[in-house]
């Protein structure tokens, strides 16, 4: 900072796609910070460090910043920009402001650039500022890149390239940008594993009235993969050439971006390009276009969550046999037996998200990562929390099932309970179509405010085919977003409650969205879940529960296992059956 005359310098932690989970190469928030969670700025001036991150990870945070002179600074919410602020009231007259261009988004960059102007202050961007200090940063990923068929995907490339055209026209667009990993992935039915649980291509896109061109490390497709994207008039370029392609561009018009997500130095390019006239910022049409699936998609998340269903119910029957007999079992163990079940099963490709295995306290840290070697040991009692998802080939997973270990505390089987009220609320909403996700997060919450409860992250999150296993537009949390809740919808439904020290409880299911009806007031939606996991009724306290909730909990379970115990041994029958026995009601 010294040698550049910064007198602040931000790591924001992204990639240059602005992707939730982010290459090793581009991990420079952890590097610099020790800090390992998925979200947070962290910003150093002369005198001060600090990490800007949301409720989700202050726990962890406070961990992992002891002793590192960083100050722990906390947000509501992953949308508050407290440490702009906080930069524009400490940062000097006439101060430059460092970033790393590449990972920082152009939306991000133009506020801080706004916040900061008033007192003569510059932002100045240089790639990779931190090469410097990181001799032994990662090398990009080299894994090949694999076609995601049609047969999986429901609809072809060229279709959905036809498709987007469309909608480009109609917005008066010639060209559109894309930065987002995800959004080139579906658009274009190509896959890798460039990103840890990602199954992404490390690439840009530039999609033009007639071809696409697309930006990635050539070494990683073979002849096949080149063939088929070249039938649909896809032309590669190595990575690093985005920029220098978009400034040779000679036939111009307007092209379309979305400044959130594009990186800062891709953005001043196609400005430099197009010319600010020519910019049509918005919205990706793509983001909502892979979120609603179609009939293909929606079998493959069936098919998925019966696989998992099958993994999940082998995984706890050894998981109870061990704990009850008084075998080591520690939450590292749980996650090594859990991936190996589904290793086992036909179609797997890998594990979506870091396992949360969590005992006990540890189940308190909504985003809890296990460390071997440090993690808790597995008792016969209490409450044992697991969040883990897979990619098969046709669909993905992610499932929270928090399962006692033998007896329990009143205020354990309390919190147990009135968390499946929740889940099972939501499950069975109905609600007028245009209705958003925020609208309806209270649905979940209610049983919880009725307690005096609650929790700080969001209630539902969309699941990519293949891809992030978090996605939007759409999202079920009370942060106020106008996306509409969509037939082919597929969302989580996972509130929870945590109570730091003593222990964290979370139930998620998948659930679609559908149409339910019509009549004189309108059409109406509602949800049908995939998940086919049982629930464990044994911490139940029934009293509490309604009888619409129990009733649902009674047809669930016995779904899950008319549809699973096809597939497993007579004693593994056997034990699910005893643990989907109906509850009197």
């Amino acid at each position: 900072m010294a040698e550049w005359g910064w007198d602040v310098a931000v790591t924001v932690g992204e990639d240059p796609h602005n992707s939730e989970y982010t290459p090793k190469r581009w991990c420079q928030r952890e590097f610099i910070s020790g800090f390992t969670g998925s979200a947070g700025v962290v910003v150093v001036s002369r005198d001060h460090a600090g990490l800007w991150t949301d409720s989700r990870y202050w726990i962890q945070a406070a961990r992992e910043l002891d002793g590192s002179g960083i100050e722990l600074h906390k947000m509501v919410s992953v949308e508050d920009k407290d440490w702009i602020r906080w930069i524009a009231q400490n940062v000097p007259l006439g101060g430059k402001v460092g970033i790393d261009g590449l990972c920082m988004s152009m939306g991000e960059a133009l506020q801080l650039e706004n916040a900061i102007s008033g007192n003569g202050s510059t932002v100045i961007s240089r790639p990779d500022y931190l090469e410097a200090l990181w001799p032994d940063r990662p090398l990009l990923p080299q894994d090949k890149v694999w076609i995601h068929d049609e047969k999986f995907a429901g609809r072809s490339r060229e279709e959905k390239l036809s498709w987007l055209r469309g909608e480009l026209e109609g917005m008066g667009c010639r060209y559109m940008f894309l930065n987002c990993l995800d959004q080139i992935a579906w658009l274009l039915n190509i896959r890798s594993n460039d990103v840890e649980y990602c199954p992404f291509v490390i690439s840009f896109a530039l999609v033009g009235p007639k071809g696409a061109e697309l930006f990635a490390d050539v070494s990683k497709f073979d002849s096949d993969t080149l063939f088929k994207l070249k039938c649909a008039d896809i032309s590669l370029h190595p990575y690093s050439e985005a920029g220098g392609y978009i400034k040779s561009l000679k036939t111009k018009g307007k092209i379309l971006i979305d400044s959130q997500s594009l990186n800062y130095e891709t953005g001043k390019a196609i400005v430099d390009s197009f010319g600010r006239d020519n910019i049509v910022e918005g919205g990706s049409p793509v983001e909502l276009a892979k979120a609603v699936k179609n009939d293909v998609e929606v079998e493959g998340f069936r098919k998925a969550y019966l696989q998992d269903g099958i993994v999940q119910t082998r995984f706890f029957k050894w998981l109870e046999e061990q704990v009850s007999s008084g075998a080591r079992v520690t939450e590292s163990d749980a996650s090594d037996k859990l991936h190996e079940l589904r290793a086992a099963m036909p179609d797997f490709l890998d594990e979506s998200f870091e396992t949360i295995s969590a005992y006990g306290k540890n189940a308190a840290l909504p985003h809890y990562s296990t460390v071997r070697g440090q993690d808790a040991v597995l008792e016969p009692h209490g409450l044992y929390l697991n969040d883990s998802g897979a990619h098969y080939t046709y669909g993905t997973t992610d499932i929270t099932r928090t399962v006692p270990l033998g007896p329990l505390t009143d205020l354990e089987r309390e919190d147990y309970t009135l968390d499946m009220m929740a889940m099972i609320d939501l499950a069975m909403a109905l609600f007028p179509e245009g209705t958003p996700g925020c609208r309806i997060d209270a649905i979940a919450r209610r049983p919880l405010w009725n307690a005096m409860r609650n929790f700080g992250h969001g209630t539902g999150h969309g699941v990519g085919n293949v891809l992030s296993v978090h996605e939007g537009p759409q999202s079920i949390r009370q942060n106020l977003k106008d996306q509409p809740m969509l037939p082919g919808m597929i969302t989580s439904d996972e509130p929870g409650i945590y109570r730091e020290g003593f222990h964290g409880i979370r139930h998620e299911n998948m659930i679609l969205c559908c149409r339910k009806g019509e009549n004189e007031f309108g059409r109406w939606l509602g949800f049908e879940t995939l998940t086919r996991t049982y629930l464990d009724t044994s911490a139940l306290d029934f009293s509490m529960m309604d009888r619409r909730e129990i009733e649902w909990l009674n047809n669930f379970n016995r779904t899950v296992y008319d549809e699973v115990s096809p597939y497993l041994t007579e004693d593994e029958k056997e034990w699910l059956k005893n643990k989907t026995l109906p509850v009197r009601i």
